[in-house]
């Protein structure tokens, strides 16, 4: 397995050979296939730009395809993550009370599809194939995007159309970047091309002046730092893990006794840093009119794509013009939880954050049984993942990478815990 994915990191699966006649052919071997095709999927979902469905919908034709090709050999890892399909479900039985009937079938097929996108990933790909494709495919982006940062005027937001959306995308790269750097078993060269596009990446970042992105690199850089030391030898020893969780509980108790003496609100301090006011620039307020919209309709909500109808609600267009929006610009809640609890019920919010719990404990199984920077990697990303949906509200929407990773973490570690079993 070790020599499989050294050859990925090299791209040796590109094989040049003479035929008799003395022709050359280019053979590209399967698993090579799937990863030049997973990270042109992560490219095309990591950005818009015009014309992408020209690419977008031949890559899923083709992932739809490949699933009922493999149906058999997925079938067991479809009943292993049988969880991750509920929520899909839901969406679909949301036809029946729905505003928007149509809308609700083509977002449940756009989502059910991502979620078995997500299922073919992790049986074709090794964790370290995986995240070696998305390295690949972020900093091809990224160099773009900072090509346009530094020949343009658009400072903040490059080729994105928001500083936050710019922020978050250079978020995912500096992660990925950060475990493929410190992961020993790559190459040198692609260690030293990851740490290249993390510079860049946290640069992006900087430039992009995104309080959620700043928080969300420190975070994942450190985590990633920290899981790289505690696989030096061998993983997670007694002594190891004592000293880790001994010097968690002194920080904890440093915190609980120089936290409470400041006179001001911590938080207000750190949102103040980020030139950021109380409410989060307006979200606290908008989350008010999320709660009253749960109010009138708390169990099944009003199915995708049921609230934010400009020309049929006279709510929907109070908040557009408080928040200075347009007829024709898009808008959300701005967190996840109260975008689904409109949307799809408190039943489906239910479904959806025990699919969430659920992933979140096979990708920790994964990090404490399996070990390697791969898991550690699924681990960031899914704790980042976690702390964006209280500011995002795009969880569980079709064609999300930083969400897709998080699923894929949780079925990659399902796979190699059932391998392992069974040798």
């Amino acid at each position: 397995m070790g020599q499989m994915e050294q050859a990925m990191s090299s791209t040796s699966d590109i094989h040049i050979a003479r035929r008799p006649d003395q022709d050359l052919r280019l053979t590209i071997t399967p698993i090579m296939r799937e990863f030049i095709l997973f990270a042109m999927w992560v490219g095309v979902t990591f950005v818009q730009f015009p014309g992408d469905q020209l690419i977008l919908y031949p890559l899923a034709l083709y992932f739809a395809v490949a699933i009922f090709r493999d149906r058999v050999k997925l079938a067991p890892l479809f009943l292993r993550g049988w969880p991750l399909f509920l929520f899909p479900l839901w969406c679909f039985t949301s036809m029946l009370w729905a505003v928007d009937p149509a809308a609700v079938l083509k977002h449940a097929i756009y989502l059910t599809l991502t979620m078995m996108i997500c299922f073919l990933v992790a049986t074709r790909l090794t964790p370290r194939q995986i995240i070696l494709a998305v390295l690949v495919a972020t900093g091809f982006v990224g160099l773009i995007n900072l090509y346009y940062l530094l020949a343009t005027e658009n400072t903040r937001i490059g080729l994105f159309p928001q500083k936050n959306p710019m922020g978050i995308s250079m978020a995912i790269l500096w992660t990925v970047s950060t475990a493929v750097l410190l992961d020993r078993r790559c190459l040198l060269r692609v260690r030293s091309a990851a740490l290249f596009l993390a510079i860049c990446a946290f640069f992006m970042v900087l430039r992009s002046q995104s309080a959620t992105a700043m928080l969300l690199c420190l975070a994942t850089g450190s985590l990633n730092f920290f899981g790289a030391l505690l696989l030096r030898g061998h993983f997670l020893e007694p002594q190891r893990l004592a000293a880790a969780f001994a010097l968690l509980g002194m920080v904890t108790m440093a915190g609980a006794m120089i936290l409470p003496t400041y006179q001001e609100n911590p938080v207000e301090q750190v949102l103040r840093a980020f030139n950021k006011d109380t409410t989060l620039t307006g979200r606290t307020v908008l989350w008010d009119y999320a709660r009253q919209e749960i109010e009138d309709r708390p169990l099944l909500g009003v199915g995708a794509h049921g609230f934010w109808r400009y020309s049929e609600s006279p709510l929907v267009r109070r908040i557009y013009e408080e928040y200075h929006k347009s007829p024709g610009n898009t808008f959300n809640f701005h967190n996840s939880y109260f975008e689904i609890a409109v949307h799809q019920g408190l039943v489906g919010l239910s479904l959806a954050v025990f699919s969430m719990l659920w992933a979140m404990g096979w990708i920790l199984r994964g990090v404490f049984v399996l070990g390697g920077l791969p898991h550690v990697f699924f681990f960031t990303q899914s704790l980042a993942v976690m702390v964006r949906t209280f500011t995002e509200s795009d969880f569980y929407r079709p064609f999300v990478l930083f969400h897709m990773l998080f699923w894929i973490g949780a079925l990659c570690a399902i796979t190699r815990l059932r391998s392992d079993s069974r040798n």
